[in-house]
């Protein structure tokens, strides 16, 4: 009986056996009936380039016999890009422009192939197009302060720039007319503007990402500045009255409002803007770290010779401050 057990068991291995191979025989015909699948070589060290309405993919295809083109899907693989392909080496470098693309970030498949139909498994990369939505995001760089060196130069102390900043147009009119251009470096904390005129323009350039393709500069910042000359009397309550007189920087900050310096009190913060009203009266107002300005007799303002007459005071504890000052456009 023991024996007879140990036989039909033999006989069921082996028919499970041969069940099993023609299972595995079915499986690999269904698998090589159209001919045997045959991959060709992938790309590899795939890169991709931000750029503006663009994308660049770099790679390389080292040993790539059979292969024809390389197909580059995306937008769900809707859209594709199909580049022709020839070995010149064992190591070849690709590149593939994406060109025309809308702003916002790709996912994108990487095929090689031939006419054959061989193709290479999936190579995954992932980039961005930027456009008029990123450049509409862009701010020039800071003027932080202005400065006069010698008698006709201004020097401008700008604000840290941004680390993906690549510099700044400057462009401004000297004594004579003439329109002066300068290129402000990225690591550049100051620029001296040579026989200022009048006025400056600005903008500053950028990159979305350390490795774009495409720089990205921002709207035109006007700053209308002018050098003018300052002649007073300031009037102290314990020490008295003393005479000054020195250039000084205006900056319009509004359509009938001009900020400089309080007197002579630069080295304070203290300073004023002035608002020239309709009847070219003007109004001082304190600004900076500047104390509370009064009145003191009528201010006013000659659009002909662009000159302020200013008459003006202001308290503190030891007393007021008494200034007449003439600022004319030099």
């Amino acid at each position: 009986m023991k024996k007879n057990i140990i036989t039909t068991s033999l006989v069921i291995l082996v028919l499970a056996g041969l069940f099993s191979c023609e299972s595995m025989d079915e499986l690999h015909y269904q698998f090589i009936k159209d001919g045997e699948v045959r991959y060709t070589t992938k790309m590899d060290s795939v890169k991709t380039y931000a750029g503006d309405s663009r994308v660049l993919i770099t790679g390389i295809l080292q040993e790539a016999r059979g292969v024809e083109f390389i197909k580059v899907f995306y937008n769900d693989n809707q859209d594709s890009v199909v580049v022709d392909y020839e070995r010149q080496s064992d190591l070849d470098s690709i590149e593939i422009m994406i060109d025309n693309l809308d702003e916002k970030s790709y996912s994108f498949n990487i095929y090689t192939g031939n006419s054959l139909g061989d193709r290479s498994i999936r190579v995954p990369a992932f980039g961005t197009a930027y456009g008029e939505l990123y450049r509409k995001g862009l701010l020039s760089r800071i003027a932080n302060s202005f400065e006069i060196r010698g008698t006709s130069n201004i020097a401008i102390d700008w604000l840290n720039s941004d680390e993906l900043e690549r510099g700044t147009d400057l462009v401004y009119a000297d004594r004579e007319g003439n329109t002066e251009t300068v290129f402000v470096h990225q690591d550049s904390s100051e620029t001296v503007m040579l026989n200022f005129g009048e006025g400056i323009q600005f903008r500053s350039w950028y990159v979305p990402e350390p490795t774009a393709l495409d720089s990205f500069v921002c709207e035109w910042n006007e700053l209308e500045i002018g050098i003018y000359e300052s002649e007073g009397v300031f009037v102290h309550p314990i020490t008295g009255e003393r005479a000054f007189g020195h250039l000084k920087i205006l900056e319009r900050t509004g359509l009938t409002v001009y900020e400089t310096e309080f007197a002579d009190l630069a080295s304070y913060d203290y300073r004023m803007k002035l608002k020239i009203n309709e009847d070219n009266t003007v109004e001082v107002i304190s600004s900076g770290s500047a104390p509370p300005c009064e009145p003191d007799g009528e201010s006013t303002y000659d659009p002909v010779t662009e000159t302020f007459t200013l008459s003006y005071k202001y308290n503190t504890t030891t007393g007021y401050r008494f200034i007449t000052e003439t600022i004319a456009k030099r």
